[in-house]
């Protein structure tokens, strides 16, 4: 037996040594050293990435500088990186069978990355970082790569001038060069030259952009005014991500990555880019993330919440009386304060690239975003459930000719407001189409930069967020812009940019000018002196925002029925009166918009109420025999007079005798900054920058 043994163990080595030497004969070796082109020295850790042949391998040099892999025989592409070093990629690398390839990584020190070339300063012109009007901080693909991160927020942290409030794992809100608050609007963020942000509401959750972490390429971000080339709402700064094309041979191939952490985080994402030929390529991504979030009481919401379970009649009473009809008040007094601290979201983005020219490409990307989870609005918390955020975008440039049209959708899904309840309906829209085109003359030394802008903005909160403005709140803009780069030396630049704007909802165009002078007294330094002037239009909650806030927080008031809402001015501003001084309508639970203010309208209605509650027992039963009597009279504004209750002062006058203020009607706000910003590069090591500016 043991000798049969040693026999079949011999026949299997046999066996397996002739398989595995043919397959052997088939690879080749590549070797060689990662150093400083400058210095000589090894670099230890080079991230080394090998592509072709149907495969994506790779590995790190080691404490030598040396690295060694194993290929099948063939042709490679093989691309080095490093942080803090200039990417290098060699092309059509040869592995023979059975030989060695010596292969040397020379990677420059990374002074471009000092002085990248930045394309959101000027809105499209690449150019460099220390040329820009503007002060630009910059996320490269090397940084971005290495850094493992729940939404692209995370990458801004340690960007200059970016504020940055963490509302839980995934929530955040960013501002540039401002005050931070709740459900924040004021940064201009853009993914590959498309606003990012909710529809209509003009808030930025970024967590809802689609691309995951392996599809960025880099981020900028523009401190400072930006509205003679961008429009309205960028006083303060503009936030781009740019993504990495399927067209870049480097990115060609599939990443799946898989993390988990605390609160029961755990996160996937995948990217996979493929070369369909020379001229198209195409890319398909997608994220998953779920946790359990920050747990938090609040003292708002457990208060209504125990409200609603001790007495479940009069809390759907009172959603009742705020206008909401019977269904969804007993929904919401069920769900009042139920907090759901799970959250979930998956994002998918796909992309076809087309070079249809040296110089020109069409690409067409879809991205669909769907949220679950706690989001903080100027109300209150919201629950957000299965919120579907999705884009359709396609972009065309020749030369210095871009176009493009892109289409946002906004579906909040089953979410609520977690204090009363009611449901938050958000299914907004957003269509914008751009132009834009350039040419320099005088051999390079006069360059133009000029565009048109289209936006359409149609809200959609079927009467829950907009109230008696959901017919009326379409928005209509759009604006032409300028601007001029001239050479006076080749030390001194002067950028001069104008732009005009149309708004459907304000009375006037509005301009938007700039100025810079950029001295250059070297490669390594420039200081700019600038001056912008930019402007905010109001947001749709400003001029539509009809929604109740609740019973008045004065308790003798609030058991009449009084109530408050938060109300937008509409485009002209809003009166309580009309021309002749006689009152423009009450609001009553009962009905929906205004009732006339009349006593002959009202005394029926009130006849109603009285008879109700008489058959409820809510009142007397002996009052069944005066309703006949009171009901058969027909009052007039002679016979019983409107009276006004001022509730700040508890004041009541007649209505006849009393002015009431209008409330003018919401318009743009402007910003003018002066500034005086230096940037340089020191050693080919050190960046720096300072500036100083005056609002």
């Amino acid at each position: 037996m043991r000798s049969l043994r040693l026999c079949l163990f011999g026949f299997f080595f046999v066996g397996l040594l002739g398989f595995l030497v043919p397959l052997s004969a088939q690879q080749g070796t590549l070797t060689g050293i990662a150093m400083d082109v400058e210095t000589g020295q090894p670099i230890v850790n080079v991230q080394i990435s090998v592509q072709g042949m149907g495969q994506a391998t790779g590995g790190l040099s080691n404490d030598t500088g040396r690295y060694t892999l194993q290929l099948q025989a063939g042709t490679y592409t093989i691309v080095a990186q490093f942080l803090g070093y200039v990417t290098s990629t060699y092309e059509d690398v040869e592995i023979t069978a059975g030989g060695t390839t010596a292969l040397d990584i020379r990677l420059t020190s990374t002074r471009v990355a000092l002085d990248p070339i930045v394309v959101t300063a000027s809105r499209g012109q690449g150019e460099r970082n220390l040329d820009a009007p503007a002060t630009t901080f910059s996320v490269g693909a090397i940084e971005i790569q290495e850094r493992s991160v729940q939404t692209p927020v995370d990458h801004l942290r340690t960007a200059p001038g970016v504020d940055i409030i963490t509302e839980g794992i995934q929530s955040t809100n960013v501002v540039v060069r401002g005050f931070n608050n709740i459900f924040s609007g004021a940064l201009h963020a853009l993914t590959d030259h498309r606003l990012a942000g909710v529809p209509s509401l003009r808030v930025n959750l970024l967590h809802f952009i689609p691309s995951n972490n392996e599809d960025i390429d880099r981020m900028e971000v523009v401190l400072g005014p930006g509205s003679a080339l961008y429009g309205p709402n960028t006083a303060n700064g503009v936030l781009h991500i740019l993504t990495r094309s399927p067209l870049d041979s480097a990115s060609e191939g599939t990443i799946v990555s898989l993390g988990g952490g605390e609160r029961s985080v755990f996160q996937g994402s995948f990217r996979s880019a493929y070369l369909v030929n020379r001229r198209l390529g195409v890319k398909l991504s997608g994220q998953y993330l779920r946790g359990n979030e920050w747990e938090y009481t609040d003292l708002g919401e457990s208060a209504a919440r125990q409200a609603a379970v001790d007495n479940p009649s009069d809390c759907q009473t009172k959603l009742v009386q705020r206008g909401y009809g019977m269904p969804i008040a007993a929904l919401g007094c069920t769900r009042v304060g139920q907090r759901d601290f799970d959250l979930e979201r998956y994002g998918l983005e796909a992309r076809a690239d087309y070079q249809f020219s040296e110089d020109g490409t069409v690409i067409l990307t879809y991205g669909r975003t769907s949220a679950s989870g706690i989001e903080l609005t100027g109300l209150g918390a919201g629950q957000t459930e299965d919120w579907i955020y999705q884009f359709f975008q396609a972009r065309m440039n020749t030369g210095r000719f871009f176009a493009q049209a892109y289409y946002n959708t906004s579906d909040a899904g089953n979410s609520w407001l977690l204090r009363d309840g009611v449901p938050l309906v958000d299914q907004s829209k957003l269509f914008v189409a751009q132009a834009q085109h350039g040419l320099s003359i005088l051999d390079g030394r006069q360059d133009f930069t000029y565009g048109v802008d289209l936006f359409r903005t149609r809200p959609d909160t079927k009467g829950t967020i907009n109230g008696v403005y959901e017919d009326e709140d379409d928005i209509d803009e759009w604006g032409a812009y300028l601007q001029s780069k001239t050479e006076l030396s080749p030390m001194l630049d002067l950028i001069l940019a104008a732009r005009v704007d149309d708004h459907s909802m304000l009375p006037e165009r509005v301009w938007s000018p700039r100025a810079a002078i950029v001295f250059k007294p070297n490669d390594d330094n420039s200081l700019r002196f600038t001056y912008n002037r930019a402007f905010s239009t109001p947001s749709t909650l400003n001029l539509f925002l009809d929604i109740s806030a609740g019973a008045a927080p004065n308790e003798q008031l609030a058991a009449l029925g009084y109530t408050v809402r938060a109300h937008g001015t509409g485009s002209d501003g809003y009166s309580f009166q009309n021309p002749d001084g006689s009152l423009k309508g009450m609001r009553s639970p009962f009905a929906p918009g205004f009732l006339p203010a009349d006593p002959s309208v009202m005394w029926q209605l009130a006849m109603g109420v009285l008879q109700a509650q008489v058959a409820s027992g809510g009142l007397p039963a002996e009052l069944a025999g005066l309703l006949p009597v009171l009901g058969s009279l027909s009052p007039t504004s002679s016979d019983i007079g409107v009276m006004l209750l001022n509730a700040s002062s508890g004041i009541i006058s007649p209505a006849e005798t009393t002015t009431i203020p209008a409330v003018p009607g919401m318009r743009e706000s402007y910003t003018e900054t002066f500034e005086v910003g230096w940037q340089g590069i020191l050693g080919q090591k050190l960046g720096i920058s300072a500036d100083v500016y005056f609002t």
